[in-house]
């Protein structure tokens, strides 16, 4: 069964949520045991684990606050490339040690299409860790993460304790801030089904409970103003005065008429219309998963672009299109395109998310001339590895 964002927070409501906690407070939220089960059993965990030469910091162990060395787990070296060693691994485990898999989506399928959901719902990019563990020592000390989280108990329990934040908004790369010192927000057991949610900068520990125990943390990464500032800062490469030296050598009325331009060059980027331009080319450039369709693939993206043909885009959520004179230009596949302004409605609507049909996108264009311009588009964005031709089944 296919989990989406609206079941990780049921039943409690989507608008209830994001009016009442999101980026405000922590929430528990109660859910039938065994709800989550199906993302990832410890079968398929098993399966991961086996078969992919995982290495830290992609895999690692935590006991106590302090990161497991990896050669009491791996191979040596010294015998080719390192594999995980089942029996040092089994022993760190037996005595105590938490295992942490990140970014478990791209090699875990149902938790993959939860992601696509949350970022559909955030409308940023979003990954998941997983955290499994059977003794009762701590994997992380007490700590805040530096973006939301959303804890989903697959299986088992865990005890949780939450703290409020002691900087708001910090970022990644923030120094730990003062520890809190008074008594714990919420210090209860997170049961099989339920969620936790936990705002960024909030102070969380969890512990297990001496059962297994396997849980998912999901994390969108959401922009946040150094992000909007940076991608200013960027576009005013393209300004004389910001790329000026600063007159360092000529006295302070100077320095002080150069700051005066640069904070006018500011005011000009930083509007409300630049925010919904730094936003779409931010959505657009939501981390897809990659689509693999081997073995008519090859043939596929060089044949010609029939109306039946279906496309979707290949490493962009969305094509972030601009107009640049009688045409919209975007970037992708690393290089710069321009195309006719008549087919940017019919690109626009292209996602990673899901295929259209060219007679889907014709429905965008008008004539038999924007028609076939459309599809010779299509063909060249093909070749260049923008989109992914999946032919009509």
């Amino acid at each position: 069964m296919t989990i989406d964002f609206d079941q990780v927070i049921a039943p409690m409501a989507r608008a209830e949520f994001l009016r009442d906690y999101w980026d405000k407070s922590f929430v528990r939220i109660p859910g039938m045991p065994g709800r989550f089960a199906d993302l990832l059993r410890w079968d398929e965990l098993n399966a991961i684990l086996e078969q992919h030469r995982l290495m830290p910091p992609r895999l690692k162990l935590f006991q106590n606050g302090q990161a497991v060395d990896p050669q009491r787990f791996l191979t040596p070296a010294m015998f080719g490339v390192p594999r995980l060693d089942a029996g040092g691994l089994a022993a760190c485990l037996a005595q105590g040690a938490t295992l942490i898999l990140d970014d478990v989506q791209e090699i875990a399928p149902r938790v993959q299409a939860l992601m696509h959901t949350f970022q559909d719902v955030m409308h940023t990019d979003t990954y998941a860790n997983l955290y499994a563990s059977w003794h009762g020592q701590n994997g992380f000390d007490l700590h805040w993460d530096p973006v939301p989280a959303f804890i989903l108990q697959l299986v088992g329990r865990k005890r949780w304790q939450v703290f409020g934040p002691t900087r708001k908004h910090p970022l990644e790369g923030d120094e730990q801030s003062s520890r809190p010192t008074g008594a714990p927000l919420w210090d209860g057991i997170l049961e099989d089904g339920d969620t936790l949610y936990i705002p960024r900068g909030w102070w969380h520990v969890a512990f297990p409970i001496n059962e297994p125990s396997l849980h998912l943390t999901v994390s969108p990464t959401l922009p946040n103003g150094i992000d909007f500032l940076g991608w200013a800062i960027r576009k005013l490469r393209a300004q004389e005065d910001a790329r000026a030296n600063l007159p360092v050598l000529t006295g302070t009325a100077a320095l002080a008429a150069q700051a005066k331009k640069l904070r006018g060059l500011m005011d000009e980027v930083l509007t409300g219309d630049s925010a919904t331009e730094f936003l779409r080319e931010w959505q657009a450039n939501i981390r897809p998963t990659p689509r693999i369709r081997l073995q008519d693939m090859p043939y596929r993206q060089g044949a010609a672009v029939e109306p039946e043909s279906r496309v979707r885009l290949a490493a962009l959520n969305r094509l972030f299109l601009t107009p640049d004179g009688a045409n919209f230009a975007f970037k992708a596949a690393g290089r710069s395109w321009s195309v006719p302004a008549e087919l940017a409605e019919a690109l626009g609507m292209l996602t990673n998310t899901r295929a259209f049909s060219v007679a889907e996108l014709s429905a965008k264009v008008s004539g038999p001339a924007a028609l076939a311009n459309l599809q010779q588009a299509i063909g060249v964005l093909a070749r260049g590895g923008v989109v992914l031709i999946e032919g009509s089944d």
